[in-house]
């Protein structure tokens, strides 16, 4: 039986349809076709064969996003209808959060920065993993609440846009 998956990554919408068939999976991306073969390891990571070509994954989920590392590259998985975590705060506009542990890489904005959305504003590594964290609006940035080097926790408070 198949089942289908739709999802946000940075602007655009998918749509994902998997099939499995013979302890493989029938993979149909947007009109492609993969044929997939998986093995779970530890912490996270999977070692694929796609179209005969192997390739190590890792992936972390933190509520309605997935993050999946992928030679190098982090990509961001949200469900089309769910934001970027975030809290709000009456008046005072939104904090971006930590959706992980982890240790903080860099800071790339600084208070008074104009920011839009999609901008970078901080760099984790978490589980091996370079995540960006993504500015969820246009906006200003009010307070940043971390620094190079620090460790983190999964919820902590990153920076404050207003």
């Amino acid at each position: 039986m198949s089942r289908i998956f739709q999802f946000r990554c940075g602007d655009q919408e998918r749509s994902v349809q998997v099939t499995p068939v013979d302890g493989q999976f029938h993979v149909l991306v947007d009109n492609q076709r993969f044929e997939i073969a998986v093995q779970a390891g530890e912490l996270g990571r999977l070692d694929l064969c796609v179209d005969g070509r192997r390739q190590r994954v890792y992936v972390a989920h933190q509520g309605d996003q997935t993050y999946v590392w992928i030679d190098g590259d982090v990509h961001t998985l949200i469900k089309p209808d769910s934001r970027q975590r975030r809290t709000q705060a009456p008046g005072r506009g939104s904090a971006l959060e930590a959706a992980m542990p982890g240790r903080v890489l860099d800071v790339l904005v600084k208070e008074g920065d104009a920011v839009r959305r999609g901008d970078a504003l901080v760099l984790l590594e978490a589980m091996k993993m370079e995540l960006r964290i993504q500015a969820s609006s246009d906006g200003v940035v009010n307070k940043v609440l971390v620094r190079a080097g620090q460790v983190v926790e999964r919820g902590q408070k990153l920076v404050e846009i207003e």
